[in-house]
């Protein structure tokens, strides 16, 4: 009976051990799954973690710098870069009496700079930004350089006109706006 026994031992413990591999094979895949989508659940929060917003810096008016070293075609462009609708007409101080007789004047050479063309008592520099009124930064033209300016626009039609009256009250932004909505041409700085 001894050998009987022997070999129903051996037997079960093959069989036994053999379902036991395979439960833990089986277990064992199960768990490797989740292992991986504990993973990818790891990798996702890490993701979303450094979404952090970045402070937008707020959008600053450009303000243009004038000079006695600038050209004039230079600051033309510039001006009508920032103020599209709008345009400087830039003249000898003499221009001033013949627009109050009614005569046409012309600007002054775009290729000099405004030191070379500035009048001889005069000195300093200006800024030009948005909220400056149209008859201030004519008037420090004047008082800098000796020049006299007029701001410009060019109307929907090609004609061509300057501020007067209460368009010299608003400020330059205010007043660049009001050329868009009243659909002046856009880019025209000579």
């Amino acid at each position: 009976m001894a050998t009987t026994t022997t070999k129903k031992a051996i037997p079960a413990k093959k069989t036994t051990t053999a379902k036991h591999v395979v439960k833990k094979t089986t277990a064992a895949k199960p768990a490797a799954k989740k292992t991986t989508s504990t993973k990818l659940a790891a990798k996702k929060t890490t993701v979303a973690k450094p979404a952090i917003k970045k402070a937008t810096p707020m959008k600053t008016a450009v303000e243009l710098s004038v000079t006695g070293n600038k050209k004039i075609g230079t600051l033309m462009k510039e001006f009508n870069k920032q103020f599209p609708y709008l345009r400087l007409k830039i003249c000898y101080s003499y221009a001033r009496q013949a627009v109050a007789k009614g005569e046409s004047i012309s600007g002054i050479d775009v290729d000099k700079t405004l030191a070379s063309v500035r009048r001889g008592d005069s000195g300093g520099d200006i800024s030009i930004s948005g909220n400056k009124k149209i008859k201030t930064l004519e008037k420090e033209f004047d008082t800098a350089f000796g020049l006299y300016v007029q701001v410009c626009y060019t109307a929907k039609d090609g004609h061509r006109y300057y501020t007067s009256g209460s368009a010299d009250e608003m400020t330059l932004a205010a007043f660049n706006k009001k050329c868009e909505s009243d659909g002046c041409q856009k880019g025209v700085w000579k």
